[in-house]
């Protein structure tokens, strides 16, 4: 068992709980589309042991083996909770043994690469004097596609040393547009609305909380899906705000040591979010067109509906073209463009 962080939430709580057997297997990749309708994601309820990267180098074996084990399952994705390679010993001990970017992304880089799956692996970033909470992104040939720092650290990570970042970036992975947000985050919606803005169609939350109906909120309203990954609980948060998956190190079958400490499942994200307002009368145009091929959900009370391609090869963003329908995040930003000069008249 390893040492518990003391932090806000007594989380990490478990770090060492999960024993990690080796795998010596490689898995091979699957073939990936262009364009895919669906992508599998593991969001993992762990946390390795302390080590100081600082003083003795970057270590991920521990991250390694988990790694392994998960990749059994065959996902796309694989996230890990918020600063986890760090705090086994709290977020002051983190602070002073933080490593900096380069070294900490090259190995992560190697785990992604022997296991062909993108790994998100968050961790205290050492740069200029600063520290940071940062959530790497690496793809599955072991290459950064973004790095986002948390841009609302809690007043407790601000008097401990920790600094806000600044940018919300977005980029692709994979073939995914892919984005982050890190736990507090949650209680700001302009984090959400920034990665709407560059269409993001899958978040990774790691965190040292549940998030609940906040992040449900954020998905239907903002339009992507989020992995949750805490020690207690990860989590599949749908586009539709739906729970897919829940489990972690306080579920009870894991504590039993029936099941594996995450939540994997696969997300349908050739999707995307509209208002009712000017698109739903084009609804059986769209049938007619392309019948089984897409999918309508319809969320009446809110006064959205999903609209998703069934197709690989036929884009949501295609048939929204071709049918003339506006996506929420745009009508939305029209009625705002309106008010504006509304009230300039």
């Amino acid at each position: 068992m390893t040492e518990l962080p003391l932090n806000r939430r007594q989380i990490l709580g478990a770090a060492g709980a999960v024993g990690a057997m080796a795998l010596t297997t490689s898995l091979t990749a699957a073939a990936q589309d262009a364009k895919k309708t669906s992508v599998r994601i593991a969001a993992v309820s762990y946390a390795p042991p302390f080590h100081d990267h600082r003083a003795t180098g970057v270590n991920l074996q521990a991250l390694r083996e988990m790694t392994a084990q998960v990749a059994r399952e065959r996902p796309d994705f694989v996230c890990y909770p918020e600063a986890c390679t760090c705090v086994a010993r709290g977020f002051e001990k983190g602070i002073e043994t933080a490593p900096e970017r380069e070294p900490y992304v090259a190995e992560v880089g190697k785990i992604a690469k022997e296991f062909q799956l993108a790994i998100v692996a968050p961790f205290l970033e050492r740069s200029q004097g600063r520290i940071y909470n940062s959530v790497p992104i690496v793809d599955r040939q072991g290459k950064l596609s973004l790095v986002y720092r948390k841009n609302y650290p809690t007043v407790q990570e601000l008097r401990a040393g920790i600094s806000p970042g600044t940018e919300v970036p977005v980029a692709e992975c994979d073939g995914i547009r892919v984005g982050a947000a890190v736990c507090f985050d949650a209680n700001f919606d302009p984090i959400a609305a920034e990665l709407e803005r560059q269409r993001a169609r899958l978040v990774f939350w790691p965190s040292m909380y549940w998030g609940g109906q906040l992040l449900q909120h954020w998905a239907l309203r903002y339009g992507f899906a989020i992995a949750v990954a805490y020690v207690a609980e990860s989590a599949i948060i749908d586009m539709n705000g739906r729970y897919l998956a829940k489990q972690g190190t306080d579920t009870l079958q894991v504590r039993q040591r029936h099941l594996p400490p995450w939540a994997v499942t696969d997300v349908q994200l050739n999707r995307d979010v509209f208002h009712l307002d000017e698109n739903q009368d084009k609804f059986p145009a769209i049938r007619d067109k392309y019948g089984p091929d897409v999918e309508i959900e319809v969320w009446e009370p809110e006064g959205y509906f999903l609209l998703a391609s069934r197709r690989p090869e036929l884009t949501v963003e295609a048939i929204a073209a071709e049918m003339g329908l506006e996506t929420l995040r745009d009508y939305l930003a029209r009625s705002v463009r309106l008010r504006n000069e509304r009230l300039k008249a």
